[in-house]
């Protein structure tokens, strides 16, 4: 498994530009570090914006999108055999408010009202719940399906009913991007790689290799 670092037009917030799951993925245009993935992707705006993992979240199963996506961006995806499920809300960071891998997802109490939803759509059991005390699990987390990465002040009651919902190995919390607490924002991952930022520090990568990427 491969762990790497990258800025994405010079951001290091990567994490907002993609979504990433086992068998398939959406990245802006211009994005290089995707092969290492080894998925079925395509290169599209969503929502008009390069911001597709801000907009987007989800598993193997199906990705969410909200429904300010445009036609021409849905006809992509089509076109690229992507699986996804238009999410009717006026919440329309889903990748805020998303964590998920291809055994469970928790979501903001923001998509309560889609929970029924979103576990057809993912095909997994749905959790609702804050992440250090805010209702943005999707920019407080990152998941595959070895383990679940959280927010520095993620209370070690959350992190191990987020581990179960997941059903991950391995819980932890920490930062991104020489700091940062949003590990949503700065890291891309599945079972196949992890890339984070360029900004992420030495001691951060190695707690993200504990948790994500070591046997």
């Amino acid at each position: 498994m491969e762990l790497s670092r990258y800025n994405y037009l010079g951001n290091s917030n990567i994490g907002f530009y993609a979504t990433v799951t086992n068998s398939q993925a959406i990245f802006p245009p211009e994005f290089k570090e995707k092969e290492v993935f080894d998925t079925e992707d395509v290169d599209t705006y969503v929502a008009r914006t390069r911001l597709v993992g801000l907009f987007t979240a989800g598993n193997s199963n199906s990705i969410l999108i909200p429904d300010v996506t445009t036609d021409i961006e849905k006809k992509k995806m089509d076109e690229a055999g992507i699986d996804y499920t238009v999410i009717d809300s006026e919440e329309t960071a889903l990748g805020n408010l998303v964590l998920a891998n291809d055994n469970g997802a928790v979501i903001s109490r923001n998509l309560e009202d889609q929970k029924e939803k979103i576990e057809e759509a993912l095909e997994v059991d749905v959790e609702v719940m804050d992440i250090a005390g805010t209702p943005n699990p999707g920019s407080c987390g990152a998941a595959n399906s070895r383990g679940v990465l959280l927010h520095r002040d993620t209370s070690e009651e959350t992190a191990e009913k987020v581990k179960e919902v997941l059903d991950v190995e391995h819980a932890d919390i920490g930062t991104v991007n020489t700091g940062s607490p949003f590990v949503g924002a700065g890291i891309l991952t599945n079972d196949n790689a992890v890339v984070t930022g360029q900004d992420t520090s030495g001691p951060e990568v190695g707690r993200i290799d504990r948790v994500l990427v070591e046997k």
